[in-house]
């Protein structure tokens, strides 16, 4: 490569660094990135909610660990060894292991931890606050129980299949993966009657909410299915989501799924799939009413994504006012009904080719009456921008709008215009010219280091002759 193709290199590489910045807070995120809790270090597998706190379950110390949502406070029980499975209901929490025929239920009026003997080892634990549930494949058994007081409800003779999602119980309906994998079958616990749907995939999971069925299948499908066992929709994730998945679907329709094996965490919005990465191997997960909990098995941490979805800008209108002087007005709805704040970026495009562009951002105040976020911004005579809007909630989700050109040319201008009331805030430090200088140095430096390098060659090259 020879100097000229080295200076050239430095440019770009300049230029790939300064579009990078200009654009990186365009990102958006539709479920929140991943947070962690400060507790000591655990082996945490599985995982439940129960009155305010978190249930973990520690592998290696075989303890229950009791987390306060509120203060992170820790309480420990000891816990059979082995667990495979853990729900709740009420005031109960319920476990399966992999080496005894027992239930295990631990009570939190009673604090203490009775036996329930089966007819063997449980395969597959689900809850609801009218029933509890408990497969044994090797038996061909379904149990059901009141788990309230502890009384066995009934037996139905199923050949459900091996492993844990393969049953779920809601709204008096049990629904139940056969062992041919690629039955689903629907019980009625109140009538006994049964139904069936049959795909042409096999089913590794399944989970029922509100008459809603989420069906997930060896080919990284997930299927929405109707409550008269109908599919409604189909979905392809990506490769390997299904090898090991958490199902969960939220009142306004959004679907969640947590693919443990891929360390990621989705959202399913009609259309749209968005997902975010954790920092782990995801073991378990559980749904809250505003996040999904989750535990990482080879970091050791437990953690939450949010469910909030991010604010919309719906519109973004730019108004000269004279002088230099422009108005933004945005428009802006969150889904959730989350508090809002607002970023106005005006991007100053260069005079000097090459050189980065000087970026102002303006807070935006919101006009109740009028259900917008508005604030002025300066330009210098001469000077092409790019305006939008930053949007974030809460929770730190994003929004952003389109980009609206904006030129102040004298007492002319090139924008969009539209008829609004304007408001009035201080204008910001201008730091263009110092910006600009800067940046020129800063360009120098490469082409200065390129000289000195040409000119090292040439000394080197005259000795050599001698």
């Amino acid at each position: 490569m020879n100097d000229k193709e080295k200076i050239l290199l430095l440019f770009l590489m300049i230029s790939i660094l300064t579009l990078s910045f200009t654009y990186s807070i365009l990102e958006v995120s539709a479920i929140s990135q991943p947070h962690y809790l400060t507790t000591p270090k655990l082996t945490p597998t599985h995982i439940t909610i129960i009155n305010n706190r978190l249930v973990v379950y520690d592998a290696v110390e075989n303890n229950l660990i009791f987390i306060s949502k509120v203060d992170e406070s820790i309480k420990i029980l000891k816990a059979p060894r082995d667990v495979t499975d853990i729900t709740t209901s009420g005031e109960k929490i319920f476990m399966a292991t992999s080496t005894s025929s027992k239930l295990y239920v631990y009570s939190l009026m009673e604090e203490d931890i009775r036996e329930i003997e089966l007819p063997s080892v449980p395969g597959d634990l689900d809850s609801s606050s009218q029933y509890l549930t408990v497969s044994l494949p090797d038996k061909g058994l379904i149990l059901v129980f009141d788990p309230v007081s502890l009384n066995e409800l009934s037996r139905i003779e199923i050949d459900v299949d091996h492993g844990s999602r393969k049953i779920s119980v809601d709204d008096g309906f049990l629904y139940v993966v056969q062992s041919d994998g690629y039955t689903l079958a629907k019980i009625d616990l109140n009538k006994n009657e049964r139904q069936y749907l049959r795909i042409d995939e096999r089913i590794i999971a399944v989970k029922a909410f509100s008459n809603n069925i989420l069906l997930a299948s060896s080919e990284d499908g997930l299927y929405k299915i109707s409550r008269n066992l109908k599919i409604e929709r189909r979905w392809s994730l990506n490769k390997g989501s299904t090898i090991d998945i958490g199902l969960h679907m939220l009142s306004d329709g959004r679907i969640i799924y947590v693919a443990r094996a891929t360390w990621i965490i989705g959202e399913i919005d009609g259309d749209n799939i968005r997902e975010v990465r954790v920092e782990g191997r995801i073991f378990d997960d559980v749904l809250d009413t505003d996040r999904i909990w989750f535990t990482e098995i080879n970091t050791g941490k437990i953690g939450w994504v949010w469910l909030s979805r991010p604010p919309i800008v719906k519109s973004i209108v730019i108004e000269p006012q004279g002088g230099g002087v422009f108005k933004a007005s945005a428009k802006i709805y969150d889904p959730d009904n989350e508090l809002v704040k607002a970023i106005l970026i005006v991007i100053v495009k260069s005079k000097i080719p090459y050189l980065i562009a000087d970026n102002r951002t303006y807070d935006m105040e919101y006009i109740v009456d009028r259900d917008i976020h508005v604030s002025e911004f300066w330009l210098n005579p001469g000077e092409e921008a790019e305006v939008y809007v930053v949007a974030t909630d809460q929770v730190n989700n994003i929004g952003t709008s389109e980009k609206i050109p904006a030129q102040f040319i004298e007492e002319e201008t090139k924008t969009v215009t539209f008829a609004t009331q304007s408001t009035t805030s201080p204008p910001p430090i201008e730091l263009t010219d110092l910006y600009l200088i800067a940046s020129s140095l800063i360009l120098l430096i490469p082409i200065i280091l390129a000289v000195l390098v040409m000119k090292t060659r040439k000394k080197v090259r005259k000795k050599s002759r001698r």
